[in-house]
């Protein structure tokens, strides 16, 4: 009987042992699962974050991008300006030298005509290479400010490339598969073998 009791006790204690190591190592694998989960929220709100403050920097790049093309067509436009004023007091220059001209010169009707005859030419010259000045100047500006606008889109597309996609984090950590402990039933067939090989030693019955 003692040595049944004694079997029986060490078949009993060797399953709880073995499901107190079974409990045990699924706790450490909730605990590292559950460690896991919160770095990687952590990490997903970081990103977050981080993509939000880019977000904003982006948008404050894109200001100043299209700040920066309205000053060089302003810059465009002065330019374009001052090449106008030049022109427009080389044709003025030119007409008070033909009246001057016409004036200082007179000796007599023919000789008057000649002298304004030609400060007219000259000024018709001076008018067709202003005329000629101006309109290249136009479409001078223009290539700038086509070039300037096509270079603010594409710095403009670039910043918004830069925050196009919002972070996708993956999925989130998998639960661990957690280990069954030993069978009761393992456990109660063990105790009934004990139980039976007792018996068979007490004389009990045969078998």
């Amino acid at each position: 009987m003692a040595t049944m009791a004694i079997s029986g006790a060490q078949q009993i204690a060797g399953h709880q042992a073995e499901a107190g190591a079974a409990r045990g190592r699924n706790n450490a694998k909730l605990k590292n699962f559950h460690r896991q989960n919160e770095e990687y929220k952590v990490t997903a709100n970081l990103e977050n974050v981080r993509y939000l403050s880019d977000v904003q920097e982006q948008d404050g790049d894109q200001d100043r991008v299209y700040q920066a093309m309205l000053d060089q067509w302003s810059e465009t436009d002065a330019q374009l300006k001052n090449i106008f004023a030049q022109q427009d007091f080389a044709i003025e220059d030119a007409i008070v030298k033909m009246h001057q001209g016409g004036a200082s010169e007179q000796t007599g009707a023919s000789a008057a005509r000649a002298s304004i005859g030609k400060d007219v030419i000259a000024l018709g010259r001076t008018k067709t290479r202003a005329i000629h000045s101006k309109m290249m100047a136009v479409d001078e500006a223009n290539r700038a400010k086509s070039t300037t606008h096509t270079a603010a889109k594409n710095d403009s597309h670039n910043l918004f490339m830069d925050v196009a996609f919002a972070p996708v984090h993956g999925f989130s950590p998998a639960a661990p598969e957690l280990e069954a402990g030993p069978s009761k039933a393992g456990l109660i067939l063990g105790l009934a073998g004990t139980a039976h090989q007792g018996m068979q030693d007490m004389g009990v019955y045969t078998a």
